[in-house]
């Protein structure tokens, strides 16, 4: 099963949406907005893929959030980005209700290629 983190108005979660539909894929999807991501999922997370793949420097939310917790990010990621999910990049996968570091966040041919090979 194949568990998605998003925003239901995120172009590339949208996008996703459709070709997992397409491509006849079970998923489910889960608003971060709505159901709010616990602080150990996002943990474990920042430990599969590190910062860097996990933060979406390109969010509204980042480039509006205070000098002072950008300044703090690389010491306290965890508690900022559970104050701040929508700094976390889109959409966001699990297989199996466990992350892999073979599928990072975002929805481009690689995340694509992965999907395709789950399914053989």
């Amino acid at each position: 099963m194949i568990n998605i983190y998003g925003l239901k108005n995120c172009d590339s979660c949208r996008k996703a949406i459709k070709w997992l539909n397409d491509n006849n894929h079970t998923y489910e999807f889960f608003d971060i907005k709505v159901n709010p991501i616990k602080k150990s999922k996002i943990k474990e997370w920042l430990t599969v893929h590190g910062i860097d793949k996990t933060l979406n420097k390109k969010s509204t939310t980042w480039r509006q959030l205070d000098q002072n917790l950008k300044n703090d990010f690389q010491s306290d990621a965890l508690t900022i980005l559970e104050n701040f999910p929508t700094l976390i990049k889109r959409p966001f996968w699990e297989i199996n209700s466990k992350v892999s570091k073979h599928l990072e966040p975002g929805f481009l041919d690689k995340q694509k290629k992965h999907l395709k090979e789950l399914k053989k």
